[in-house]
């Protein structure tokens, strides 16, 4: 039976740049902020355990250190060939198809990626699914997509969770009252809401932030939020009734709210109300694009 140390020589073997490659220093720094601090902590321990970047193929392992329900499979992660995603129709097909995600060496958005599919594994099925389906609605001429697969494309890139058990916090976060929610209502947002992000290129942005970045959210309204020993039967919840929204954004128009993720309490230095006075970080005048009869959670 082949180890662990003898799969990675076969890879190596086939792979000469890989010996070099894995002699790359993998910063960890990132780690203690937020909000990379709310990963699994079993896949920090892993992440805090890499003295080099991690070959693509051993994404496999790292991801699965994060629990994930037990009906829900993960894809692999294989070194991207470019090739191969051409002769198979492109990127998404090759994730629907084969089962297996290109993945660049050595590449954080290709990291983040793994790490937002460990977390959200049904989620990340959910737009993989949008994106390949031939019925999805009427292409826009411009980039070949329906408007649903545009929706998901800017999720898959910026998504965030937002959670909250204050109907009142999400209707002024859609209304982009971030000043009175993130700074007059700071104790209550801490007390009641949390913030997962989804949107694999924001978790690569975020490593060297600058003002005015924006997330595109999706509100859940829930009932209680988890206490430590809940949080993996709760994300197992989360990760459901979003892959349920994102089925259904084919049949209706849908609405990812923006946040200033900088805003956000422990995103950065913003424990002022200056901060939130500086049209550098928040680019929003208070108004809502959302249809009055429209609802955070209509499942």
């Amino acid at each position: 039976m082949g180890s662990a140390h003898e799969h990675l020589q076969r890879h190596l073997d086939q792979r000469p740049w890989a010996a070099d490659f894995m002699s790359t220093p993998f910063a960890q720094d990132f780690l203690a902020r937020s909000p990379y601090r709310d990963l699994h902590p079993r896949l920090l321990s892993a992440l805090e355990r890499c003295a080099a970047w991690p070959l693509p193929e051993q994404y496999d392992e790292l991801a699965r250190e994060v629990p994930r329900a037990a009906q829900v499979k993960l894809p692999r992660f294989v070194c991207e060939s470019r090739e191969a995603v051409r002769e198979i129709g492109g990127y998404e097909k090759h994730v629907a198809q084969l089962l297996a995600v290109p993945t660049r060496p050595g590449h954080w958005h290709d990291f983040f990626n793994m790490v937002v599919w460990a977390h959200f594994p049904e989620l990340r099925w959910a737009l993989n699914a949008v994106h390949v389906d031939p019925q999805a609605g009427p292409k826009d001429p411009r980039n070949g997509r329906a408007p649903a697969q545009n929706v998901a494309a800017t999720f898959d890139e910026t998504g965030m969770l937002v959670v909250s058990t204050s109907r009142s916090v999400l209707a002024a976060l859609r209304e982009l009252h971030f000043k009175h929610v993130f700074w007059e209502r700071r104790a209550e947002v801490l007390a009641t809401t949390r913030f997962w992000i989804v949107g694999h290129g924001m978790l690569e942005s975020l490593l060297v932030p600058h003002a005015g970045l924006t997330v595109r959210s999706l509100q859940l309204l829930v009932p209680a939020l988890p206490t430590p020993a809940e949080n993996d039967a709760f994300r197992f919840e989360l990760d459901a009734l979003a892959a349920s929204r994102i089925h259904g954004w084919r049949a209706a128009r849908t609405v990812l709210d923006p946040v200033p993720v900088l805003a956000i309490p422990g995103y950065s230095d913003n424990d002022s109300p200056d901060f939130y006075d500086d049209f550098r970080n928040i680019r929003f005048t208070p108004c809502s694009r959302r249809p009055a009869s429209s609802d955070v959670n209509p499942d």
